[in-house]
């Protein structure tokens, strides 16, 4: 889970230091608020005609966690996380400077955002999104100029546990989503997390595993 860790003083700004587990943390890419709004046009509970999924939505500091969820994402761009080499999760630790606390929900929903089986999740390329409609719904008018980390799904299955399951063929998959990803116009190449996820899948494509952290 996160952890708020001892403050430190960055200027006149007092910074809390927030420590984030991320699932195979170079399996990243991210984007402007603009583009990943194409993924929830509208709120999630109304599309399905549900009751709101969580009673303290409202309660929630969505700008504050829009900001941390970006924040961790700047780290990631960068190539800072650190692993526990004894650790086969693939996981990765991300420590990122927040403006103030976060509380114990609000660290719960930047957690789930990247974790292993609820990271907002889905590819550039592809149509429906995988996982995180309602986070998506509540912070996307908060990023402002901010970039919105997202997790691949289809690097999920580039490990050699996973393509063992999908056979010989697997690279092929690969090849497809190369052309899928240079048909998106607003992927910014130039970002070094994307730049990241680009290189990984045109490694599947070759048949080599990428390294997920």
């Amino acid at each position: 889970m996160a952890v708020m860790e001892d403050s430190r003083i960055d200027g006149c700004e007092v910074l809390m230091e927030l420590s984030v587990p991320v699932w195979m943390p170079a399996f990243w890419w991210r984007g402007a608020a603009q583009h990943v709004r194409e993924w929830v046009l509208e709120d999630p509970d109304q599309q399905d005609h549900r009751e709101p999924r969580w009673s303290d939505t409202s309660e929630q500091r969505w700008r504050l966690i829009a900001s941390t969820v970006a924040l961790v994402g700047d780290e990631l761009a960068a190539g800072r996380w650190t692993i526990d080499e004894d650790d086969d999760t693939y996981y990765g630790m991300v420590a990122a400077p927040v403006p103030e606390p976060l509380t114990e929900t609000e660290r719960h929903i930047v957690t789930s955002w990247f974790s292993a089986g609820e990271a907002v999740c889905v590819d550039p390329w592809f149509e429906p999104i995988t996982n995180g409609r309602h986070r998506l719904w509540n912070t996307l008018t908060h990023f402002g100029d901010r970039l919105v980390p997202v997790a691949s799904d289809a690097l999920g299955y580039a490990t050699p546990t996973n393509t063992e399951v999908l056979g010989e063929a697997w690279p092929e998959l690969y090849r497809a989503h190369v052309d899928d990803l240079a048909a998106i116009e607003w992927f910014d190449l130039h970002d070094p997390m994307n730049s990241r996820f680009a290189h990984a899948i045109d490694q599947a494509a070759r048949g080599e595993h990428p390294a997920p952290r």
